[in-house]
């Protein structure tokens, strides 16, 4: 049985298994109690619920997606399972790097059921007194390889615009933030404004075990400096999901595949641009989007009004030299004809970037600007999700 069937699979038995415990009448403290009992070594299947009861043994029930992370026992590279029931879930999840080989999966598989939820920005003031940066707001930080997640959505609500007591904090508010090796997104929605998928690497200046204690409680660092190596690989792929915001809202310095995935311009923020790779120098691969359609759905932007990429000269990552290709994907018409935009300070012009392009449909495929690089046949070859991968297989055959 593939991957993808055995998820499928586990997710109709979760769902079954949520359904027939009598969530909506279960008494919470049996799921609390029950946390409190497995703190020492837990492993295997667990159940996030708002009330769950009468569950057959082995399966661990919690009320909060980090009170199961927190009862993963560190370092023992067991894989865990956490089945979410339907629901509104609110506050940050982190993933540390000594858990790895972490699932967290929907249970009823679509993505609309389940939503992890949070709405901090860079500004904000954390329980310890510190600012967040844009590294420390995420809703959802992964910094355990072999992570996946399927069929959930991911979202920071923040909105600069909602309360004139935000409107001088800075617009950066993270859905999802990966820093891990061979993570997997598939089936998955991803919202926010401003930098919604911070696909990226350790060479971030904030690193997640700053932004966190163990437990996941928010706790930016005061400072912290900038990298000064270049990272290992982080692998990611993000398939078949919906990536929704306005400015930069795909960034970060990792090797990411985006495969069939509807990357969604929203309106209200004419002049931005869809990515920002910081792609360390280091690194022959960056970002590939593949398969995609990236389009502002609701019409609400002038045609040509955004742009696919700027080259990010993220400072916590060392000498960054953007590398993204677009290929065989449909570019709606809010893109501009230029495609690429210049990074502003400190200055870095898009041409010296690593950008290319192969095969391209839609309104802004067939009216793009002559220095746009497009690949050969030959060339393209060199830019597919096996060369981005290298010896690793997201999904068996």
């Amino acid at each position: 049985m593939n991957r993808t069937r055995a998820l499928a699979s586990i997710s109709c038995a979760a769902f079954l298994l949520i359904t027939s415990a009598g969530a909506a009448a279960a008494d919470t403290s049996v799921i609390e109690s029950n946390a409190a009992r497995q703190s020492e070594s837990i492993s295997g299947l667990f159940l996030v619920a708002p009330a769950t009861t009468h569950l057959p043994p082995g399966v661990h029930a919690f009320t909060s997606i980090q009170a199961a992370v927190n009862a993963i026992t560190p370092g023992t590279h067991r894989h865990t399972t956490i089945v979410v029931a339907p629901g509104t879930y609110i506050g940050q999840v982190y993933i540390p790097a000594d858990k790895p080989d972490v699932t967290i999966i929907g249970a009823t598989g679509k993505a609309a059921d389940v939503t992890i939820e949070d709405n901090i920005a860079h500004g904000m003031y954390a329980p310890n007194g510190n600012l967040y940066g844009t590294d420390c707001s995420a809703t959802l930080t992964v910094a355990g390889d072999e992570f996946q997640a399927y069929g959930v959505t991911v979202a920071n609500t923040f909105d600069r615009t909602a309360d004139p007591a935000d409107a001088a904090r800075g617009p950066q508010a993270v859905a999802v933030k990966a820093v891990a090796d061979k993570v997997i997104f598939a089936h998955d929605t991803f919202t926010g404004v401003q930098d919604t998928v911070f696909a990226s690497s350790y060479a971030d200046n904030f690193q997640p075990q700053e932004c966190f204690t163990e437990d996941g409680v928010a706790q930016p660092p005061a400072t912290s400096p900038p990298a000064t190596a270049t990272p290992s690989p982080a692998r990611q792929y993000y398939l078949d999901d919906t990536i929704s915001g306005s400015i930069d809202f795909i960034c970060g310095s990792a090797t990411a595949v985006f495969d069939h995935d509807d990357i969604n311009i929203l309106g209200g923020h004419s002049g931005g641009s869809v990515s920002a790779p910081d792609t360390p120098t280091a690194f022959t691969y960056g970002y590939l989007i593949t398969n995609s359609r990236i389009d502002n759905a609701d019409g609400t932007l002038a045609a040509g009004a955004d742009f696919l990429s700027r080259p990010w000269r993220h400072t916590g990552t060392t000498n960054p030299v953007a590398q993204m290709t677009i290929r065989d994907t449909y570019l709606g018409a809010a893109i501009s004809s230029a495609h690429y935009e210049n990074w502003s300070s400190p200055f870095f012009k898009w041409t010296d970037a690593r950008y290319f392009e192969y095969q391209n449909t839609g309104p802004a495929a067939a009216d793009v600007a002559a220095d746009v690089p497009q690949l050969t046949d030959s060339q393209a070859a060199s830019y597919t999700i096996r060369t981005y991968f290298g010896d690793w297989r997201p999904f068996t055959p």
